[in-house]
């Protein structure tokens, strides 16, 4: 089947069009998407800073302003915690050890959510077991 189609002949400039119309369509859905999207609430709080609801050109500029800065600031304390040599610079076993740290940020943190989980599952099971005991005594009581 697929050589049947394939075996058709269309003229070239049908074929141009085709794909041309095609790439058209695609890309103005790809540009209506982005137009529709609007702003997280998140965002809105952090950079619409006039509350008109919207993110305006100066205030996009702001927010990568201020998160630059915020990464510099990173940056800096990196800097001060692990530039053993003082260069002002991150060399390749000071970059290993930064990556060991957060290693271990990240293992400590799982290991938090993970004693959080098994805490709310316990809460869980323990707020289903009184509801069958109050349900078995209420059979009980009713029984009599």
């Amino acid at each position: 089947m697929i050589n049947a189609v394939m075996n058709i002949k269309l003229p070239l400039s049908f074929c141009m069009l085709a794909l041309a119309s095609l790439a058209f369509v695609v890309s103005g859905r790809a540009e209506e998407g982005k137009a529709d999207k609007a702003p997280s609430k998140e965002m809105l709080k952090k950079y619409d800073s006039n509350n008109d609801g919207m993110i305006s050109a100066e205030e996009k500029e702001a927010g990568k302003a201020a998160a630059k800065a915020e990464r510099e600031v990173r940056r800096q304390a990196e800097l001060e915690k692990y530039d053993e040599n003082k260069d002002d610079k991150i060399n390749k076993d000071e970059r290993a050890k930064i990556m060991a740290d957060k290693e271990a940020e990240m293992q400590a943190h799982k290991a938090e959510m993970a004693a959080k989980k098994a805490e709310r599952e316990a809460n869980k099971a323990e707020m289903e077991a009184k509801k069958a005991e109050r349900k078995a005594m209420k059979g009980e009581k009713d029984s009599k």
